[in-house]
């Protein structure tokens, strides 16, 4: 019977879709071993089913000539005779359908197949159908691509094994006793009796280029000491000796400047065993080596007293040695105060007596100056009582204004004494009585404010009182009045408001008319 006319329907090779006669198990192209399964049954049921048709119709199929000619499907590439119009193989239209070449119906390989590549053992024999062997390379081709999928895919558990376990291993999840995945960890030097700890670190005799650092460790160490001008230092000087008390200088400083300094200890070998914390310092400014120079000095004595005034090219202390020979075994009290202009009374001294001097200054270094040799000078027989520069200021008794009170002059010997006459009458004596008020508001040590009212009477003193208080605040200067001009005349006042200075040794020093400002009255003072 024909092929495909077989009433129990055509058997299809499973590899390459070729017919299998009746009762045979391998099939005659490929020689592979063929099997039917439900896909492929289908398609035998649909062939049964076109049979049936064509038959029912009319169409049926006679035997072919013995010169008929071969085709093969273009869908499965199955031989088919030229009275099929449907693949019985596939059930797919023949149109397109290739003449076999005679002889050629079951040849082993198509035209247009090339050699037979290396095929699986699946694939063999499917050369003899076309396309077969770009069909075998695919197969191949899908072979390599599944190694490869194989590949990567082993890669990948075995990279997210190894994250897992160093995560395990981070979180203590995974004890082991390798050590080869943890980062090395810097493990602090643990303290034990034997290794120095530093402290008690001090630092003394600054000066402007030098200071001295000392430190304890405890135990016996060598030591080192970083310092600069910075936290990153970049100078340093070492210990000599192994001890537990160090002591080190640094030299070479520079003058009114902050530096930074840390205390290191070491080995000896200069390996750091233990350091302390960074500390700071401030050299002294640049030290003056050159005492001041002493000029203008000059003696103005009274007859029991001496003021001694001169300059300095510097601010200086002040002080006067004195004494009956040259020596000069006796000396005011220091007066730290740094000033260039000075003024020293010296007291306690006898008339008509010659005294040898000397002047000392020493300036804020501690350079000092002393004159040499000893000057000298001769107090007075006696000093005339009188309204003069350099007389004895002449003593007075006045009542002090709305009050029992009286003030006399010899009350305030050793005392310097700023003495104002004053009147209502004066246009300049507002502004004096206000001047007067600050110097008492200064409290300036040794010296004593009264203001005389001359030619004044009781109603107009108080109503003045009164206004200053109500436009500037209280009064505190001791008010006197002289209401009849008796002090006045021992004074030889003739217009105010006129002030006087008088020295400790009741020695009128100067005399101002009309008024002044307060850096004049202080430097009057000062000088007495």
């Amino acid at each position: 019977m024909p092929e495909g006319e077989s009433q129990a329907g055509p058997k299809f090779c499973r590899q390459c879709g070729g017919v299998v006669p009746e009762g045979t198990a391998v099939c005659p192209r490929c020689g592979q071993k063929w099997y039917m399964d439900k896909v492929e049954q289908q398609g035998v049921d649909l062939w049964q089913r076109i049979i049936d048709k064509r038959s029912a119709a009319g169409l049926t199929e006679s035997s072919p000539a013995q010169d008929y000619k071969q085709y093969r499907c273009p869908n499965c590439m199955a031989v088919l005779k030229t009275s099929a119009s449907i693949c019985p193989h596939c059930g797919k239209s023949t149109t397109n359908a290739k003449i076999v070449p005679p002889g050629q119906a079951s040849a082993t390989r198509a035209e247009d197949a090339g050699p037979e590549p290396d095929l699986p053992p699946s694939a063999r024999g499917l050369a003899s159908i076309k396309g077969a062997g770009q069909r075998a390379q695919k197969l191949s081709g899908r072979g390599r691509l599944k190694t490869l999928d194989k590949i990567i895919i082993i890669a990948i558990v075995v990279i997210v094994a190894g994250i897992g376990f160093l995560l395990a291993r981070q979180y203590g999840l995974i004890p082991s006793s390798l050590t080869f995945f943890k980062p090395p960890v810097q493990q602090a030097v643990p303290v034990t009796p034997s290794q120095p700890v530093i402290s008690d670190v001090a630092i003394s005799d600054i000066a402007s280029d030098t200071a001295v650092i000392a430190w304890s460790t405890k135990v016996p160490a060598w030591g080192k000491v970083l310092y600069g001008k910075t936290e990153t230092y970049g100078d340093s000087v070492i210990a000599e000796f192994q001890l537990e008390a160090q002591k080190v200088t640094l030299k070479g400083l520079e003058p009114s400047t902050l530096y930074h300094f840390m205390v290191l200890a070491t080995d000896g070998k200069g390996l750091e065993l233990a350091r302390g914390h960074d500390n700071v310092f401030t050299t002294n400014p640049r030290r003056d080596t050159l005492p001041p120079v002493v000029m203008q000095f000059k003696v103005i004595p009274t007859d029991v007293s001496a003021v001694v005034t001169w300059t300095t090219d510097e601010p200086a202390s002040s002080q006067v040695l004195y004494g009956a020979d040259s020596t000069c075994s006796k000396s005011t009290q220091v007066d730290p105060n740094l000033v260039k202009e000075h003024s020293v009374r010296v007291i306690g001294l006898e008339a008509n007596t010659p005294y040898y001097y000397r002047i000392k200054s020493a300036d804020a270094d501690g350079n000092d100056s002393t004159m040499d040799p000893p000057n000298m000078f001769i107090t007075l027989v006696s000093v005339p009582t009188g309204p003069r520069i350099g007389d004895r200021a002449p003593d007075f008794t006045l009542p002090v204004f709305k009050t029992l009170d009286t003030i006399s002059l010899r009350d305030y010997r050793g005392q310097k004494i700023l003495l104002t006459f004053w009147a209502i009458y004066c246009p300049e004596c507002d502004r004096e009585l206000s001047l007067l008020q600050t110097v008492q508001n200064k409290n300036i040590p040794g010296v004593k404010v009264i203001a005389i009212f001359i030619e004044s009477k009781l109603d107009d003193i108080d109503r003045t009182i009164a206004q200053y208080k109500t436009e500037r605040g209280d009064l505190t200067v001791p008010v006197v009045v002289d209401m009849y001009k008796t002090t006045a005349h021992l004074y030889n006042v003739e217009k105010a408001p006129c002030t006087i200075f008088i020295d400790g040794d009741m020695i009128i020093r100067d005399i101002e008319f009309g008024s002044f400002n307060v850096d004049q009255v202080e430097r009057i003072l000062n000088s007495l």
